[in-house]
């Protein structure tokens, strides 16, 4: 896969209410089909709203549940990923990336990195994922996907982009931390950053697929965007309002950045692991 055309959809959520999410899903990716696009990308949580609190476990779905029927039918014609609440063959809950594409399902992702501090209380709710994986789509190519918290934890990403993602997808529920006041909010700059600089250093694409919208007391941003390979921003999506971003992707880029400067080839990831296993060693309580 060189070329791909991906609908990046920066919209709110219902809280608790899937059909009425699921029902704005499908209006987009519908749309999404008529005008070309290869694959549409939403935010975490984004069948179910964020805050749901206790309300998770009743939610909470398995990827073969035949209400997700109507995303596997529409994805016989574009790549859909978007984050709802999964129940695990085990029964546990999780804050899931779900990818549909020619006609199946697939949980690709549980967050890793649960955040219970301030405002978050995910951990309550939620149990942790233990996995990290890239995955192959027809139409992306291989991706890694990531959701929120996770991309705050380097070795998220930097393992993605190991095992050969050409392209690293944040489902976000970012909300400010505080009045916006006057200037840009410090979150929208430090997600710049993050963003940025993974990007730069993996020589990746990095797009960011924030929610917009009011939720109890949450104030969701957006700012959705797109970095390329060479660590500079493509295109974003305003503060705080819906918008359907289209974004471009050309996978050349990745080569040509990585002939560039082949710093991210570079890694020795038998000394990585060598020495993670040393640290691990000595960290463990006598």
């Amino acid at each position: 896969m060189l070329h791909a055309t991906m609908r990046i959809a920066q919209t709110g959520s219902v809280l608790a209410n899937f059909n009425e999410n699921l029902e704005r899903h499908c209006l987009v990716i519908e749309n999404a089909i008529r005008d070309g696009a290869d694959a549409v990308a939403f935010p975490e949580l984004s069948l179910t709203g964020y805050n749901v609190q206790d309300a998770a476990q009743d939610i909470a779905m398995h990827i073969e549940d035949a209400r997700l029927d109507p995303l596997r039918e529409l994805s016989r014609k574009i790549c859909i990923i978007c984050g709802g609440i999964e129940l695990s063959n085990d029964y546990g809950v999780y804050n899931s990336a779900f990818m549909f594409e020619d006609g199946r399902g697939e949980s690709i992702h549980r967050k890793i990195y649960l955040p219970t501090y301030g405002m978050f209380e995910e951990l309550r709710y939620f149990s942790a994922g233990q996995h990290i994986r890239a995955v192959d789509s027809k139409r992306l190519g291989r991706i890694g996907v990531a959701i929120c918290e996770d991309f705050w934890h380097v070795s998220v990403p930097y393992l993605l982009a190991q095992q050969g993602a050409k392209m690293l997808v944040a489902l976000m529920s970012s909300p400010l931390r505080m009045s916006p006041g006057s200037g840009k909010p410090a979150i929208v700059s430090q997600w710049e950053t993050i963003a940025g600089t993974y990007a730069f250093l993996f020589s990746t694409y990095v797009a960011c697929v924030n929610r917009t919208g009011n939720e109890d007391s949450f104030t969701y941003w957006g700012n959705s965007s797109l970095t390329g390979p060479d660590g500079k921003l493509i295109a974003e999506a305003p503060l705080f309002r819906e918008k359907f971003l289209d974004v471009a992707l050309d996978f050349t880029e990745v080569k040509r950045t990585r002939l560039h400067s082949s710093h991210f080839l570079d890694e020795d990831l038998r000394l990585f692991a060598s020495e993670l296993r040393h640290i691990v060693k000595k960290s463990r309580p006598d």
